[in-house]
């Protein structure tokens, strides 16, 4: 890198012209009197003395006191580490203030929508929406892209699985007890792929490129609540209530406490459990958003293309609990914890 290029990159943060090419000179020089720095920077001699004081300022320049003071280079590297450390400081500051600005006027953190070129990063997309979930995962998606989530989908037995594919017979890998299996009604519109991490990431695609290292393959990835719980909806009311049911959850056989993100992930459990289940709902009340947490037990359910919600009998009082999003509800609940 030349002379010209650095002083344009000192420039770059924060030093101006005369400064920047101060720094260097003293880096070249060691310890130098003011005049000197003059001579071999071209600097004015009417203006060195001002620019050696906004470098002391900034933490480029020790002065050393005497007859006549010299002027002293910091060493670069603690001076770049410490601007690199002040830059993501304020990085992470500005991060923070404007999220919080656009949740003073929308109410939810700022959408992310992404466009994924490759086959190989979108499969690492869905590994990474499998590794990180806490609750759940969505899968609808055909059996030869499945093949490719199988080490993710092993490891992860901690959290329930629905996963729709165009299952001919049911692997062993896919016989976990915490796994949901339907099979798709097979229409081609049916096999668009969607892979839904809780509330958190979603990762969307239509079909598989014929040559899989295809670079011109394109996926959609969004981390937005309020998208997602959308995205949510159409995996159940399009996909789901689409296709047949091939295993059910083996709940008995299902670690305990199960929480779930996704009422109708609840219900989908529900279908194949007897009744009344204890359960803990924490969630806000839809009327006044104040936070709320009951305890007490399911006693029924409703499920339509429209509408999902559980009643649970909780303090002496029949409570109506919806998703995310809910209005016609008691409670809209954000998190379901089966605790029997």
């Amino acid at each position: 890198m030349n002379e010209e290029e650095i002083v344009e990159k000192l420039q770059k943060l924060g030093l101006t012209k005369y400064e920047s090419l101060a720094y260097i000179t003293l880096l070249k020089l060691g310890p130098s009197k003011a005049t000197d720095i003059t001579k071999e920077s071209g600097i004015p001699h009417t203006r060195v003395y001002d620019v050696l004081s906004s470098l002391h300022r900034k933490g480029f320049v020790d002065v050393m006191q005497g007859s006549p003071r010299l002027y002293k280079p910091v060493n670069p590297e603690v001076v770049l580490e410490r601007i690199k450390e002040d830059f993501i400081e304020d990085v992470e500051n500005l991060k923070v203030a404007f999220l919080e600005l656009y949740r003073e006027v929308h109410g939810e953190d700022l959408p992310e929508i992404w466009t994924i070129q490759g086959f190989e990063n979108t499969v690492e997309r869905a590994e990474y929406v499998i590794r990180t979930a806490k609750h759940e995962v969505l899968i609808n998606t055909p059996f030869e892209f499945l093949q490719l989530l199988k080490s993710e989908i092993r490891a992860r037995k901690d959290i329930v699985f629905v996963i729709i594919s165009n299952f001919d017979e049911i692997p062993d890998w896919l016989k976990g007890n915490n796994i949901i299996l339907a099979r798709s009604g097979g229409a081609p519109w049916l096999m668009a792929s969607w892979i839904i991490g809780d509330i958190d990431y979603a990762l969307f695609f239509g079909a598989l490129p014929k040559d899989k290292r295809r670079e011109k393959f394109y996926s959609f990835w969004a981390k937005s609540p309020k998208i997602i719980q959308n995205y949510m909806h159409w995996f159940y009311t399009i996909y789901l209530d689409n296709s047949e049911i091939i295993k059910p959850l083996n709940y008995a056989a299902a670690p305990k406490p199960l929480s779930l993100v996704n009422i109708r992930t609840l219900i989908t459990v529900l279908k194949y459990v007897e009744l009344p289940r204890k359960i803990e709902v924490i969630g806000r009340l839809v009327d006044t958003k104040e936070p709320v947490t009951l305890d007490g037990e399911i006693t029924e359910y409703e499920y339509t293309p429209l509408t999902a919600n559980i009643t649970v009998n909780a303090g002496g009082k029949e409570w109506k609990i919806g998703g995310i999003g809910s209005y016609f509800e008691d409670v809209e609940g954000e998190k379901f914890i089966l605790l029997d």
